[in-house]
Parts: C-alpha cells; structure tokens; sequence
C-alpha cells in the first residue's frame, strides 16, 4: 500500500493542536474509560439486566463479551486515538474517504450528550428534594401533595391492601393482580402537573419547572468546568477522584441494601438460572461489547489520544473492561436490591410503569424512606447517581469539543467563543429532553442511537482490519508499544464478531420498528430523521464526494480515497522511526494496484 502525505493527495494537511494535552497520570485513561459504563440507558434496559437471568448465566456471558468485543475493540478504538493523537474525526486520516463517519458521529454525539443529561437532571431534583425536613415521597408528607390521584393510584406503599391476590371465579380462572405504585415515582410524576409520563399514548405537552431548574444547573456546572478548567491534566484529576467517590459510596449502599427486607431472595435467585434464560444470555454478549464504550461514538478513540505513544493499550484495555464489569454489576444490583424490598413490601402485588431504565432513579427514593437517617442516606444516593453522570457528560464534553479543534484549525483561536456556543446549544436541547414528551420518547431514541453505534463499529472493522489490513495493523501496534496483538483475536474480531453485531441490528431494528410504530409522533419522526436517517445517507454521501474529488478510473479513485494520508506519529523521533519501519519492509496491501494503475495514478 502507497502512503501519502497531504500534499500528494492534494488534501489540506493535517496541523497538530499544540494546546490539547497529554494525560497526567497513564492510569487517568483507565479511570475515565471505565467511566464509560455509566451509559445508563443501555445497561439498565430490561433485556440488559445481570441478575434477572441469574450470576452464573451472566459472568460466563460478560467474559465471552470481554474476549469477542469488549478488549478488542478497545485495542482497535486506542490504536486509532493514540497512534494518530487525534479525536475520532482527524483520525480517519487512516482511510480518508471514511471520514464522513468522524462528522457524523460529531452531529450524533452533540444530540445524545444533549438527551444524556436528563440522567444528572433526575437525581440533582431528587437530591434537592432530599434536603426538605422530611421526604417528599415518605407516607408522612405523602398526602400533602398527593391530591390528584386516580383510583388505581390510590394503592400504594403508604396504602397498601391488605389482602392478598384473589383468583377470579370464572370459566377461564386467573389471578387479579393489585398493582402498588411507588410514592417517589408518582413523586416524579406530580412534578408534571400529573401529567402522562412513560405512556405510548398521545398525550398533551408539559414541563417541570423543579426540573427546568435543575437542567440549567447541570448545564452551568458543565460550562464551569469546560470554560475555566478544561485543561486535560485537570479532567483526569476530576475523573479519577470522582471515581473514587462513586465506588465508595455504591458500595456503602450495596452492603446498606443488603440488609434490606427481600435482598436473600436477589441472592438466591443470581445463582439459580432457567434454562430459558440461555439464548437471552446469548443475545446479551453483543450488546455488553456495545455498551462499553459509552453513549455516542468515538469517545475512546478522543480519550486515548490523550495517552502517550507507547502506552499499553492492550493492557489498559483489560483492565477498563474488569473495572466496568465491578460497576455494572454494583449498579444493577442496587436496583434489583431496592426492586425486592418493594415486592416483599407489597407481598408481589407492584409492577412499575416506568420503565426499567428509570427504575434505580425513581423508585429507589421510597426505600430509602423506610430506612433511619432517610433525608443523609437519600442525599447521598442521588448525589452519587449525579456525579456518575456529570462525569460522563464531561467526558463527553472533553470528546466533542478536542475532536473539533483537532479537525478545524480556524476555530482553535476561538476556542472560548466555540466553547461556550456549544454549551448554548446543548442547553436548548436538553430542555425538550426534560418534559414529559422528551422521557417517554428517551427509549426509542436510545435504539435508533444503539443500531448507529453498532453499525459504525461494523464499519470500522471493515476499514482497519479488511481496508488497511491486519498485518498493518499488528505491525502499527507492536511499533508503538513493543507489544504484539495477537493474530487469533484480530481474527475473531474480522470474523466472529461482525456475526454478532448483525444479528443484534436484525434484532434491534425489530424493537425500533415496534417502538415507532406504538409512538407514532411528529417528534419520533424528527428524532428518527436525526438519528437514523441522515447518519446513513451522509457517510455514503461523503465517500461519494471523496471520489469524485480524485481523477482516474472508479476502481483507482477508490484505491486512492482509501489510502492512509498523514498516517503516522506526531511526535518527530516517533515519526522517523516509523518512517525508517515502512521503508525497511515490504508492505502488501489487501487492495492491490497492479503495475499500470499505479502508472496511471
């Protein structure tokens, strides 16, 4: 294969940022990669759960995750990011023609880190609420506020029924279930004037003023730290500090809930499994290698560009995917504490209408009223569930904005005017995402945006690994690290896991469809065109334009396009090693030009 620089291919060269910075500390990567997994609206949807199908079905189905997507794509994402020393668009300079998918996963991001947020918003309202003498959503202030209750709302953990199901007598016989609803969901709900929330059917607009409030708060707190102390150094001290306090206090309240009234019946059934949950098990593999890599596209790749050169990314990448398995299963299994001291509450009688997604958020609040202390304890629960997603809106943040000023050299000496222009727009985004209508649609746009990432991972297997090819690839790694990538995994990530991530769009596609269809709103559509459609047509459009943009024959505008420009270190003793490197050896690529087309070219 030809390298070529920007001058040859008659693109604009790429100018390093000499401002972006380098981590302060190796292991910073580690801290904020395992960040990642705060992706709350994938882990905590239903079929995601790691204990409905018990422990023993769900570490074998992590593990094999860990092995067939999770550590390897890590390592293809980290070569990408610190090899290039770029954000997740300049580094497409591997294969230019595929850049399209850098600016379009720039458009994507800049939407979900605006819908994200709602996840800082929830629990910043809940931990305001905390700090009034006495709970809002204990039995004690409960009926304060708690005036427009329908009659099914009425029974509830502050009027529990106290007799059991009854079997129906009837030619067909079943058993009537009395659904009772939790005070701090409907808590939630009041806010909305009790307006419809979580409901498919249409439903009029409206807006929580509590949480308007809270929104533009988060959005401050986001443009103080991006504004004042943006500096990389200071993001990974903010991260790995942040970190620490989160493990601290999930697992406080892991040993906490524990004692819980109902928690043995967790325990037990985590090392019991059906043998129904198997093939649910077996379709969670995928999705576990999807959701690692945080909300959005390509924020691995910004993250370790930020490494130095001969960082150990296979290393680094074991260990951030041990550390999201210990957050993912603390997590959830608070939520599936907190589910089962309802159920024992109620004696089975309690269903949520949330959704699964909200549950750790909305209903947790009522468990908490039940314990002493409950005003510290619930303070310091939402607070933690707060600082987990300001973390990873920074992250986000600290994503979308070095991938600009690496891209586009002229805004870099607006970087402050920039800057806060993006912090403007995020914020009048995320106040759509703070009614009524923007968190029931939350679900649908959380699938159109989980088929795009596994799309795009799909794509870029294609361009490393097939396009600019796997020996290239290994050699490229074992020159920054002094450590080889092992032949067999690049092969299970060429072969095996395109399987998976195709079978898991077919699959993901059929939720999509059934989820459009039961909303069926003007704002889906919107919401859809964003997320789905545009993002398809753009990166074939951009490839298109590349080459049309280059002279010759289809089949050598192709060749040409695909080639790697400006692909090599920054650093220039790195750079002329690596020069020194590719002009020792013989390098074959997987798209060959034989001799006349090279003439021609």
């Amino acid at each position: 294969m030809t390298y070529e620089s920007s001058y040859e291919s008659g693109r604009t060269p790429y100018l390093p940022d000499s401002k972006r910075g380098k981590w302060l500390d190796p292991q910073d990567f580690i801290y904020a990669g395992i960040c990642l997994v705060f992706q709350i609206d994938i882990i905590s949807k239903g079929m995601l759960s790691t204990t409905d199908s018990g422990f023993i079905l769900f570490l074998p189905a992590y593990l094999l995750s860990i092995v067939l997507y999770i550590v390897p794509l890590m390592v293809l994402k980290s070569y990408m990011g610190q090899f290039s020393s770029t954000g997740f668009i300049s580094a497409f300079r591997l294969s230019p023609m595929f850049k399209g998918i850098g600016y379009v996963s720039l458009m994507t991001n800049i939407c979900v880190l605006a819908y994200h947020s709602i996840f800082a918003m929830v629990p910043l309202l809940y931990m305001f609420a905390s700090m009034q003498p006495t709970l809002p959503w204990s039995c004690e202030s409960f009926k304060t506020w708690a005036q427009n209750l329908t009659e099914k709302e009425e029974i509830n953990l502050c009027n529990i029924k106290l007799y059991t199901n009854e079997t129906m007598e009837s030619s067909d016989n079943y058993t009537e279930f009395i659904n009772h609803h939790i005070p701090s969901f409907l808590y939630f709900q009041y806010m909305f004037h009790d307006a419809k929330i979580f409901h498919q059917d249409d439903f009029s607009f409206s807006m929580s003023w509590q949480l308007l409030i809270c929104a533009l708060i988060v959005w401050t707190i986001a443009s103080v730290i991006v504004l004042k102390f943006f500096q990389t150094e200071t993001i990974g001290l903010l991260v790995r500090y942040s970190l620490w306090v989160i493990l601290g206090l999930m697992a406080f309240f892991l040993v906490v809930f524990c004692f819980l009234p109902g928690a043995s019946h967790v325990f037990v059934h985590m090392f019991w499994a059906d043998a129904r949950d198997i093939v649910p098990s077996l379709f969670m593999i995928p999705i576990f290698g999807i959701s690692a890599f945080g909300p959005g596209w390509g924020m691995l790749i910004t993250l370790s560009s930020f490494n130095k050169f001969n960082t150990h990314i296979i290393k680094s990448s074991c260990l951030i995917a041990v550390g999201q398995f210990g957050l993912l299963f603390g997590l959830d299994l608070l939520g599936k504490l907190s589910e089962a001291f309802i159920y024992e509450k109620t004696d089975g009688n309690y269903f949520s209408y949330a959704e699964n997604i909200w549950h750790l958020y909305l209903s947790s609040g009522s468990v908490m009223a039940h314990m002493p202390w409950a005003n510290l304890w619930s303070i310091l629960f939402y607070f933690m569930l707060f600082l987990s997603s300001l973390v990873l809106m920074v992250l986000q943040l600290l994503s979308i904005t070095t991938s600009i000023f690496d891209e586009f050299v002229s805004l870099r000496e607006k970087r402050y005017d920039v800057t806060l222009g993006l912090m403007v727009l995020l914020t009048a985004l995320s106040l759509f995402f703070s009614s009524n209508n923007g968190l029931t649609y939350f679900s649908a746009i959380s699938t159109d945006i989980f088929i795009t990432q596994a799309a795009i991972n799909l794509l870029l297997i294609l361009i490393v690994l097939w396009i600019y090819g796997r020996e290239r690839f290994q050699r490229d790694i074992e020159f920054m690290t002094d450590h080889r990538f092992s032949t067999w995994t690049v092969h299970v990530l060429r072969f095996v896991s395109p399987i998976g991530f195709v079978l898991l769009l077919i699959g993901c596609f059929m939720i999509a469809s059934y989820e459009h269809f039961s909303f069926g709103t003007l704002y889906i559509d919107i919401l859809s065109l964003v997320f789905f459609v545009i993002p398809w047509l753009s990166i074939p459009g951009y490839a298109i334009y590349q080459m049309c943009q280059s002279m010759g024959s289809i089949k050598i505008r192709f060749f040409r396009c695909c080639r790697p420009t400006d692909w090599f270190p920054l650093n220039v003793e790195d750079k002329q090693k690596y020069e020194a490197a590719i002009g020792s050896g013989e390098i074959n690529h997987t798209l060959k030009e034989d001799s006349k087309e090279e003439e021609v070219i």
